[in-house]
């Protein structure tokens, strides 16, 4: 079945789809590279929140959540040109403590066990959205990019704190501040994902995985998932990385990246 996630989304940006004790949720703005721009940031944080409070019922037909995205991107990050729109404004800061957060805690507080099926690039929020699956399923055409200091902003969507889980800080260091690209191979020597796959095989290899998960002991896997949650601080890493992004929303450095690349050219930072 397919739902409508937001009463103020477009009914396609969020699909949903429920199979054999499987949720599958696909990211649905192919055309603009399933960049996030608050209608698609809205409609996910109600489809999280929908899964998690289904899976949470006692006997619940969802045993296991897939989050998919349609055409050759993952997630390319924030919508810019509706960032640009946001700087000049100097409004919608209010959004990574309104609406990213919120996402990335939604995500996380879906009780049975997560898959992110990521078929191409993921950047930016893209990724922290898939870091904040329990699992991730990477197409060698996959690739992985903070995205972030490359306009003038610090990380976001829960990434400080997740890669530091993941590489360790030294590394996630070196991978944000030079905003090194991330192949699959590379993704998957760091433990960044479980599995490469070829493209063509991604869906089916997934939906085995989850199939599996599925037909799995759901209580074991709700009560692991919430002892390992309690050991987090991702909540307060996102907070933090909110404040740091207050202070940078402001800065020249970022308007100048923001209007860079809306024109398609290298932006020239001032560093301030």
């Amino acid at each position: 079945m397919t739902e409508q996630t937001s009463d103020n989304a477009t009914p396609s940006l969020v699909q949903i789809e429920d199979a054999h004790g499987v949720r599958t949720i696909t990211i649905n703005r192919p055309d603009a590279f399933n960049s996030l721009n608050k209608e698609l940031r809205l409609a996910l944080i109600s489809a999280f929140r929908t899964a998690a409070t289904d899976a949470a019922e006692a006997g619940s037909s969802v045993r296991a959540v897939v989050l998919r995205a349609a055409g050759r991107a993952f997630c390319s990050g924030q919508d810019l040109k509706e960032q640009l729109q946001d700087t000049k404004n100097k409004t919608g800061l209010e959004k990574v403590v309104e609406e990213y957060n919120p996402m990335i805690e939604a995500l996380l507080d879906i009780p049975v066990p997560t898959i992110a099926a990521v078929q191409g690039p993921a950047a930016g929020a893209g990724w922290g959205i898939a870091m904040a699956a329990d699992f991730r399923i990477m197409s060698s055409a996959a690739s992985f990019k903070g995205a972030f200091t490359g306009v003038g902003l610090a990380a976001d969507s829960g990434l400080s704190q997740s890669l530091v889980d993941t590489v360790g800080r030294a590394r996630a260091l070196q991978i944000l501040l030079l905003d090194q690209k991330i192949g699959a191979e590379e993704a998957l020597s760091l433990q960044l994902v479980q599995q490469v796959v070829d493209p063509e095989v991604l869906d089916d290899t997934v939906a085995a995985f989850a199939a599996g998960l599925a037909s799995g002991p759901t209580a074991s896997y709700k009560e692991m998932k919430a002892l390992v949650k309690r050991a987090s601080e991702i909540n307060a890493a996102a907070a933090a990385e909110a404040e740091a992004q207050e202070r940078l929303f402001h800065s020249e450095d970022h308007a100048e990246a923001v209007t860079a690349f809306v024109e398609k050219r290298k932006p020239n930072f001032a560093g301030k």
